[in-house]
């Protein structure tokens, strides 16, 4: 009788590939700054971006009820999300560095975290697809069209430098980086 390993534990919720995406794309050269930059002028939901770009980065495109879905549905939390951020920014000039500061900034990742799980969660329905999710961003945004194509930039610049550093494809340098977390639907 032949021994086999014992199943895998199932990987956590917030562990996706999505998340493996963001973490490693926000990380990009003028990724960051971009994002924090629609936030910041544009009211823009950075979880929703991150989306949108791995969407776009997976050749995908997106339903505007889809995207309606995963903005309202993200309000809520978006609104936690959004208190715990000024209070980080706030206490940045009183006493950055500080055990509050970063409990903040601890808290205010791991609700990002949550957002995108959503959104991963979201991300395996079946809406019609219609639309560029850049341009579904834009619209909502009010993304100037040479905003949208500096994103789709990024975008391009990143999977095109995982797959020659990694001599894989863009999505499965990225995807394939934690073993059993390559998206079924990308």
């Amino acid at each position: 009788m032949t021994e086999t390993a014992p199943p895998s534990p199932p990987l956590s919720p917030l562990q996706n590939p999505l998340w493996d995406f963001s973490l490693e794309f926000y990380r990009q050269p003028q990724v960051a700054d971009f994002l924090l930059e629609c936030q910041d002028t544009r009211g823009a939901d950075v979880c929703l971006l991150l989306w949108a770009s791995y969407t776009s980065a997976c050749g995908r495109q997106l339903s505007e009820e889809g995207w309606r879905v995963a903005d309202r549905g993200l309000a809520p939390r978006r609104r936690m999300i959004n208190s715990v951020r000024n209070l980080r920014r706030w206490l940045a000039r009183v006493n950055k560095g500080g055990w509050l500061y970063e409990w903040c900034k601890r808290s205010e990742l791991r609700m990002e975290q949550r957002q995108l799980a959503a959104l991963w969660k979201l991300n395996g329905e079946p809406w019609p697809e219609t639309r560029s999710p850049l341009e579904l961003a834009g619209q909502q945004y009010g993304l100037l069209q040479k905003d949208q194509a500096r994103w789709a930039g990024l975008i391009d610049a990143y999977s095109t430098g995982i797959g020659v550093a990694r001599g894989t494809s863009p999505l499965d340098a990225v995807t394939n980086s934690t073993p059993g977390t390559a998206p079924d639907n990308c």
